[in-house]
């Protein structure tokens, strides 16, 4: 778990540097203001959903496949009810917010199947 912890920590990291940086340097009709907060946001998803599958390593291996679809379903579908409330409260950051999330999705959802990849790995080497 704490390498785990470092390399999530080094990559919420870049991507507040990367999120910050567009932040400054690009026009305001261009950046969501909630973008500095986003890195926190998937930082702390990621590290309950992994919470979530340390604990259901050791069932079954189909216990596991059910568990791993069940979670990531509720994650997809939480996801796309917070892009749906904020787009109709926001309506003129939606197009901003909607595309830092969906950026920041990509990243943090790839670093969270290799983290699930490396567990699985390291428990069938067991």
């Amino acid at each position: 778990m704490k390498s785990f912890m470092i390399r999530l920590l080094a990559i919420t990291a870049f991507t507040e540097i990367i999120a910050l940086g567009w932040w400054f340097a690009m026009p305001p009709q261009w950046v969501t203001p909630v973008l500095p907060v986003l890195p926190i946001f998937f930082m702390s998803v990621t590290l309950l959903i992994h919470k979530g599958f340390v604990g259901a390593i050791n069932l079954r291996p189909q216990q596991f496949v059910t568990r791993f679809m069940l979670i990531t379903t509720i994650k997809l579908l939480s996801f796309l009810a917070l892009l749906l409330v904020y787009a109709l409260l926001f309506k003129d950051d939606a197009m901003q917010f909607l595309l830092s999330f969906f950026v920041l999705y990509l990243i943090f959802s790839a670093f969270e199947v290799v983290a699930v990849m490396n567990l699985n790995k390291r428990d069938t080497d067991n």
